[in-house]
């Protein structure tokens, strides 16, 4: 199901796969059995379809919310790739697959999935992870579309992505989920991303004595990093921390454990197993989020501006913690909120400085009020 068939099978062709527009389920059946991919706009088929497991891969908020709503009213499992989804109405959406014992998570391949994955194998080997990270190699939080424009296309992304990337917005975001899942903390308004010339100058860039017992989520910038993952884990066990020494990992008791990659699509496979062989999850937002990542102005904007949301040039996202971010708009729900006054740059955005657009997220976030069409059964869920 895409939003944009025709321009689907076209892709679909181009890269030689046999591609069909079709929105009949029977029919579809029929061409499958011939080897054909079939693409429809119609979400009714999320429905209509027989299948046990739906995927939301579009990066989208509104229309994913719409997506995976449908899903859970059919008591499917929801696998979304789709952090921004995730983490700003994923604890909604947690709470209705609940009440349908269905799964809803996001996957393996994207940082959030790939650090949910090194965790849980740190704390398998006896370790206390007490920093969860994200290596990161440039930050400009003004980034704009036509300055990054030339990056994307020469690395084949959209432009809108590329600025999420660079602004930090996808980090915070990212980060965010880390952070509600695992019940962790930050330290500071949008985490503190200190420099470093490698991955294992972590240790020396964070007072460990400041850090909260549930542990931190948090960031590494560096020219030279790998664009992958870390934790920080201790091993207080004098006999381990011997052999730890002995394998190379250092003195302890506070060690760097790190994949130099996520490798997106290609580890997603892994996360849609646990899901269809033994209904587990891999990473989620949690029913009590510890964080979000809220709106702020990218630069002057004036009364009447349109937010462009997530990896536009109005704004960009940064990650706080929920009980300082209560009244303040979450980023995920900006796209078309109008601006009622003057902000000014870098400037927190309030709920109260906007006006909502009516969408399926912003409803399900309980603050909008739709019409009896747009709150139907689907949204009523939660």
């Amino acid at each position: 199901i895409t939003r944009r068939p025709d321009e689907s099978k076209k892709f679909l062709e181009k890269h030689g796969f046999s591609a069909s527009c079709e929105s009949n389920p029977q029919k579809i059946k029929e061409f499958a059995h011939r080897g054909f991919i079939c693409v429809s706009d119609d979400l009714d088929l999320i429905e209509t379809y027989p299948s046990d497991t739906v995927m939301e891969v579009t990066g989208t908020i509104a229309y994913g919310t719409d997506v995976a709503l449908r899903a859970i009213r059919a008591r499917k499992h929801v696998i979304t790739m789709n952090p921004e989804l995730q983490a700003t109405v994923g604890s909604e959406l947690k709470i209705c697959a609940d009440k349908n014992d269905v799964v809803i998570t996001d996957v393996i391949g994207d940082q959030p999935g790939s650090l949910a994955r090194l965790i849980g194998q740190s704390k398998l080997m006896g370790f206390n992870v007490v920093l969860a990270g994200n290596m990161k190699r440039f930050l400009n939080r003004h980034a704009t579309q036509e300055e990054m424009k030339p990056w994307a296309d020469d690395k084949g992304l959209s432009v809108r992505q590329t600025v999420s990337f660079t602004d930090g917005t996808k980090q915070s975001i990212e980060m965010t989920l880390v952070a509600n899942y695992f019940g962790m903390n930050i330290l500071q308004f949008g985490m503190r991303g200190p420099e470093v010339d490698d991955v294992q100058d972590a240790l020396k860039v964070f007072q460990w004595h400041k850090i909260p017992q549930e542990g931190i989520v948090d960031y590494i910038l560096g020219r030279t990093l790998f664009p992958g993952i870390f934790v920080v884990a201790e091993h207080k066990d004098k006999n381990q921390q011997k052999y730890l020494r002995y394998l190379g990992l250092g003195e302890g008791p506070r060690y760097v454990l790190f994949e130099p990659y996520h490798l997106c699509h290609l580890e997603v496979a892994g996360t849609i197993a646990k899901v269809v062989l033994f209904g587990q999850e891999t990473i989620h937002n949690s029913i009590k989020p510890r964080a979000t990542t809220i709106a702020v102005a990218k630069t002057e904007l004036a009364a009447g501006t349109v937010l462009d949301g997530i990896g536009g040039d109005t704004m960009y996202g940064n990650i706080d913690k929920i009980e300082h971010a209560q009244g303040y708009l979450p980023a995920g729900l900006a796209p078309g909120a109008i601006v009622k006054h003057s902000l000014h740059q870098d400037q927190p955005i309030k709920i109260s400085d906007v006006t909502l657009p009516v969408n399926a997220a912003t409803i399900l976030s309980g603050l909008v009020k739709g019409t009896k069409t747009q709150t139907s059964t689907a949204y009523q869920l939660a």
